[in-house]
């Protein structure tokens, strides 16, 4: 006698019930969704960094008052963008 866990329901086992052409494209639309995800994270990570570290740069080594607002002005985009594109605050566009 078969154990419940091993019964099967009757039908052809080697028919899996889905085109495999179509769940390759899917899977690989995925993956390929995914790799661009995390490619345009990393750069946008980056491009907050670089602004974040030129803002410092532009306070701590100013002369003038303009280089000190602009500097901070430097420092908040860069803060703004790494926490929008970790999801941390909403971007600008979900705002209105």
């Amino acid at each position: 006698m078969v154990p419940n866990s091993q019964k099967t329901d009757g039908g052809d086992l080697s028919d899996p019930g889905f085109d495999k052409a179509a769940l390759y494209t899917v899977v690989r639309d995925a993956v390929k969704d995914a790799l661009l995800d995390v490619i345009g994270t990393v750069l946008l990570l980056g491009i907050a960094f670089v602004l974040l570290i030129a803002g410092i740069q532009a306070v701590f080594s100013s002369i003038s008052l303009e280089t000190v607002a602009i500097g901070i002005g430097m420092v908040a985009v860069g803060v703004y963008l790494a926490a929008a594109t970790l999801e941390i605050i909403p971007p600008i566009r979900e705002w209105f």
